[in-house]
């Protein structure tokens, strides 16, 4: 059920693809594109906003990254919440740098933000992890640099990224019309792709899988939207941690509280706890996935975020997960994979934003 091969991969090896590093925090990655296609395409402007950090970079209309730049926020270095104002100070700063330095200029801007987005009205309308409600972020970009700006939510652009330039259509690869994006980070968020297009729902918020249950009883953890046993809960980066705490991982690691990086290094040294939490990621990612795949039937299920790196880890008890909760006679092609965009994902689904649709 799950693809055991790819283009560059090989059967038997460790299937998880590896990206390229991020370039350093505050530094720039820069690829040159060749002279013929600086003459012939625009390169598009992307700008990919997280919750501690953003990525503003220049991609090509065939999805090689040219230079991009990750940052942090300086609203908020000590603790402080970010703001509107100081969201809208950090990116302008950093998009006058980007325009500012030799190459050709760019004519659009296409912007992932976490959270709820408007795309036709151009509204971030809101984000969890700030105050930020109902901003018009594409009217204020659009004036503050004369450039067409399209904004959408961070996880439906890496299904647009994964369809153009991944393992849905891009390069080497057959398109698939119908497939299933899910990001495991921080959080969980599912983007559905459907007869050619993003599906969004009649409220503009479809593919919120996070929040389907995994877990009932006594176990199920409470999770921000007012449920418990949400998927976020429990199969997130921070539900990681907390089962590897369950299962009786130490409180620190290397002096700092646990994280899906260092919780995946004690797992490859063959730690018993880390090695457990990853085998209840694949569980609860499964219990997931059944539940989606059985309501729609997609041809592939893409999974990408931080997590998916370590996808090696999880794979055995995912698919056994599947093997229990898909009806399998309805969906015997199905596949799954990690996602071979990785960190870029999000940089080039904000890319993808200013391409013809699929």
């Amino acid at each position: 059920m799950t693809d055991r091969t790819g283009p560059g991969q090989n059967a038997g090896k460790n299937d998880s693809p590896r990206p390229e590093a991020p370039p350093p925090k505050g530094g720039f990655l820069d690829r040159d594109p060749p002279a013929n296609q600086r003459l012939r395409d625009p390169p598009i402007l992307a700008l990919d906003i997280g919750g501690s950090k953003f990525i503003t970079g220049l991609v090509s209309r065939d999805g090689k990254i040219l230079r991009s730049r990750r940052q942090g926020w300086n609203q908020t270095a000590g603790g402080k919440p970010l703001t509107a104002e100081g969201l809208l100070a950090d990116i302008c700063s950093a998009v006058r740098d980007m325009l500012a330095r030799p190459g050709p200029a760019p004519a659009f801007l296409g912007v992932t933000i976490p959270g709820l987005a408007d795309p036709s009205r151009g509204l971030w309308v809101e984000a969890s992890f700030s105050g930020i409600r109902d901003l018009p972020l594409v009217s204020i970009l659009e004036k503050e640099f004369g450039l067409s700006v399209k904004i959408e939510n961070d996880v439906n652009a890496c299904a647009l990224a994964e369809r153009k330039f991944g393992c849905c259509g891009g390069p080497g690869y057959e398109p698939v019309d119908d497939f299933l994006w899910i990001t495991v980070s921080n959080g969980i968020g599912g983007a559905i792709f459907t007869g050619g297009k993003i599906y969004a729902g009649s409220a503009g918020n479809a593919g919120e899988i996070g929040h389907i249950i995994v877990e009932e009883g006594p176990n199920a953890r409470p999770c921000g939207a007012g449920h418990r046993g949400c998927a976020e809960a429990h199969a997130s980066g921070r539900g990681l941690a907390k089962n590897y705490l369950s299962l009786g991982g130490t409180w620190t690691i290397g002096g700092k509280e646990p994280d899906a990086k260092a919780i995946e290094a004690l797992a490859r040294r063959g730690d018993p706890a880390a090695m457990g939490a990853y085998e209840l990621e694949g569980m609860y990612l499964g219990r997931v996935i059944g539940a989606a795949v059985n309501l729609l039937n997609p041809a592939k299920v893409i999974i990408g975020g931080g997590l998916s790196l370590a996808y090696d880890l999880f794979r055995a008890s995912l698919e056994a997960a599947l093997k229990t909760h898909v009806y399998q006679n309805a969906n015997p092609q199905l596949r799954v994979e990690p996602s071979p965009l990785g960190y870029n994902a999000a940089l080039l689904g904000a890319a993808a934003l200013g391409l013809p649709a699929a």
